[in-house]
């Protein structure tokens, strides 16, 4: 219940999680998941390979007979433990590269610290220092998204923030499944205006 876990543990093999789950792999497995130039596969397989220092390339995934098991403890990893994957909206109201500067500034100031300077810090840890950010900008302009998700009225001070600061709301807002179709749709379109 306390414990960082830095493995996995299928069918009674061990699988060590690479950089023994620290936040920076995590976010870079979140890249490789939204990475719309890659089909669902091979974004499922690249994630795999970030995570499981075990695994190196395509042909050890290809190899191992519990993806489906790896591929679901990884997610119950990026979700602190828990199973369920009960997210309030299928729609990124956070862009961890775009909006890395905010994320670490809020988390700063929980930590006390300056997280990206830390050698190690599991993405346990991280997240616990995530979750506990009150208000700050970062939390006033995933507000301002949610209502924009949700179509929303905004307030007056937050259309004037979104105003005012508009590098903050120019983000895709289409679930990720939206944004598959989306591909899909211009390879098809692409494909026929070639022939």
């Amino acid at each position: 219940m306390y414990d960082l876990p830095t493995f996995v543990n299928i069918n009674g093999k061990e699988f060590h999680i690479r950089k023994d789950g620290d936040f920076r792999m995590v976010l870079d497995c979140f890249r490789a998941l939204n990475d719309l130039e890659l089909d669902r596969e091979e974004r499922i397989i690249s994630s795999l390979i970030i995570f499981y220092q075990d695994l190196n390339c395509v042909e050890d995934v290809s190899e191992c007979e519990c993806i489906g098991e790896l591929a679901k403890e990884m997610m119950k990893f990026f979700n602190c433990g828990r199973d369920d994957d009960t997210r309030k909206s299928s729609y990124r109201l956070i862009d961890w590269d775009k909006d890395s500067n905010l994320i670490c500034s809020a988390i700063n100031k929980v930590a006390g610290k300056e997280i990206r300077a830390e050698q190690y810090i599991h993405w346990w840890t991280f997240v616990g220092y995530y979750m506990s950010i009150g208000s700050s900008p970062l939390s006033t302009i995933v507000g301002i998204r949610n209502k924009i998700v949700r179509q929303e009225k905004l307030e007056k001070h937050e259309k004037q923030f979104r105003y005012e600061n508009p590098q903050y709301f120019n983000m895709n807002y289409k679930s990720l499944e939206e944004q598959e179709l989306d591909a899909e749709m211009m390879k098809m379109w692409n494909s026929e205006g070639g022939d």
